[in-house]
This record gives C-alpha cells, sequence and structure tokens, in this order.
C-alpha cells in the first residue's frame, strides 16, 4: 500500500492548506478531516488539523482530545493561537474550535482574516494545514475554501448530500474566487459505486456552474469508522488495516502526490495572508 513520501518539503514552499468541506452535516466530513490529517502525518509529513466548526467543534472528541482552549481563547486575546495546540495521533497538532457559541459561527470578514493571518507563526513548522469546517453554505464556510490551495467536497449517496454539496459549489462559484474542487466520495459500497457517484454529480454541476471538478477517491461504508469513533480515535489509528483505513491512507496519498507535482498551483499565500483567492 502506498503512503505519503517520508520527506519533508524541502522545496522552500509554504504549508499546503486542505480545506475540507460539505453541503450538508452527517456525511463523513470530519472523520475525512481526521483521517486524512493523521495519514499525512503516519506519513511522516508535518501536519496540523484546524477544527474550523467554531461553533460546533468536534474533531477533539474524534480524536479523545477534550479541548483545553480553543480558537475562541486566541480570538478574545486570552491566548497566543501557538498557545491552544494540542498533540495528536501521529504528531498531528490539533486546533480546536469552539462549541455551543453561536457568535463563533458567523465570524465577520475581517476577523475571519485576522484569524488566517495568525496562522502565519506555523508557516515554518509545518508541510500541511487541514481545515475542518463547518457544513453549510455560511461565509466562514465559503471563507476557508476560498483561501485554501485543495478543497474536497464529501458527498455520499444520500440525494441530500448530492444536492446540499451542489449548494455550497454554487454559492462558491456565485462569489467567484473558486474555480476548481477535489470530490470525495463517502461511505460508498464499492469503488464502481463511488466512480459513478462523482460522473452524475460532476454532470450537474459542470453543466450550470464555472467551476472544475476532479476525483479525489472514495472511502467504503466500514463499520470499524464507527467502531474506532466509540473508542475515540480515529480509524487510521485504531484499524489500520480494514478497508477505510486503507482507503484513508490512499486518499493521503493522492493529495501528497498532487501537490508534489509540478502542476500543483498554489494561491499566493492566501490563507496565511487572510485574503481571499482562487482554491486550486
Amino acid at each position: 500500500m502506498n503512503t505519503p513520501d517520508t520527506s519533508a518539503q524541502d522545496n522552500g514552499r509554504r504549508p499546503v492548506v486542505v480545506a475540507v468541506a460539505s453541503g450538508k452535516g452527517g456525511v463523513g466530513k470530519t472523520h475525512v478531516s481526521v483521517n486524512v490529517a493523521v495519514s499525512l502525518a503516519r506519513g511522516g509529513k508535518r501536519v496540523m488539523l484546524f477544527d474550523a466548526d467554531l461553533g460546533l467543534a468536534n474533531a477533539g472528541v474524534v480524536l479523545g482530545l477534550p479541548a483545553q482552549a480553543t480558537v475562541e481563547d486566541a480570538l478574545s486575546g486570552k491566548a497566543p493561537l501557538a498557545d491552544i495546540v494540542q498533540a495528536g495521533p501521529g504528531g498531528i497538532g490539533l486546533i480546536s474550535g469552539g462549541s455551543g457559541d453561536a457568535s463563533l459561527a458567523v465570524l465577520d470578514d475581517d476577523v475571519q482574516q485576522r484569524l488566517c493571518g495568525a496562522f502565519r507563526v506555523f508557516e515554518d513548522e509545518l508541510d500541511y494545514l487541514v481545515i475542518d469546517t463547518a457544513a453549510g453554505i455560511a461565509p466562514i464556510v465559503t471563507g476557508f475554501v476560498e483561501r485554501a490551495d485543495l478543497a474536497v467536497i464529501v458527498i455520499n449517496d444520500e440525494p441530500a448530500s448530492f444536492i446540499d454539496g451542489y449548494g455550497l459549489l454554487k454559492a462558491l462559484a456565485a462569489r467567484g474566487r473558486c474555480r476548481r474542487a477535489l470530490v470525495l466520495t463517502n461511505m460508498t459500497t464499492s469503488e464502481a459505486a463511488g466512480r459513478h457517484l462523482f460522473q452524475r454529480f460532476k454532470a450537474v454541476a459542470e453543466k450550470f456552474l464555472d467551476i472544475a471538478l476532479d476525483h479525489l477517491g472514495s472511502i467504503p461504508a466500514d463499520p470499524h469508522v464507527r467502531r474506532a469513533a466509540l473508542r475515540k480515535k480515529c480509524v487510521v489509528e485504531a484499524y489500520p488495516l480494514t478497508s477505510a483505513g486503507q482507503a484513508f491512507n490512499r486518499i493521503a496519498w493522492e493529495i501528497d502526490k498532487r501537490t508534489r507535482t509540478e502542476a500543483f498551483a498554489f494561491t499566493a499565500n492566501s490563507f496565511f495572508e487572510g485574503e481571499n483567492a482562487r482554491a486550486a
């Protein structure tokens, strides 16, 4: 099984920012974010996971890491951003969002821009920053997606997931700052079913929207994902040899392969500068 290149990024490039988003909740977006982050780290990459569902953060719950401090502390000036990082499995760093504070879910763009700029403190320490956004089409979601290098949209075969995933792309297209996205088909019955779902989604989206889509891959429906969550672990840590565990490793390898090619287009420090730009 292929795993990410174990050599740290030594080409002088800044960290790659990967934003994971979905049109609706319940499609496994957080599991994707957590497992991809841990898999990249287990492959030798320096990785930070930012739980950007700032009102209802739960990446730490999946990892069994109750938040001791959150982004709310950084935004309020109680603690520097560097002081709220928690050590996670595989050596990842976790920055937790808030929980139950509705004001965090509707940050003004200037506050979001300031928050993104604060991540510059980690620029020389990371190869990847994985952002687990909130579900939906709120500006706080689209803002993080637009500032990322790779936009990963998670869908499954539920009609609501398909429709709401299209709605997220429509919202991004309307803002005109995201022209490319990767689609991950989750909880599929087979690789063929995942490819078929993606082709249907792509056909509809590209017919009406000015966004190019590519299939990042599929994660099979696997009861070990839930079993791992009940143990407060991610599946690549608890059950790495299961179908889902191996699939997440392949997704991480695919992301790393894409970002090491000469054709990969960065967004000119848009996240770390806090500016909006096209997701490549």
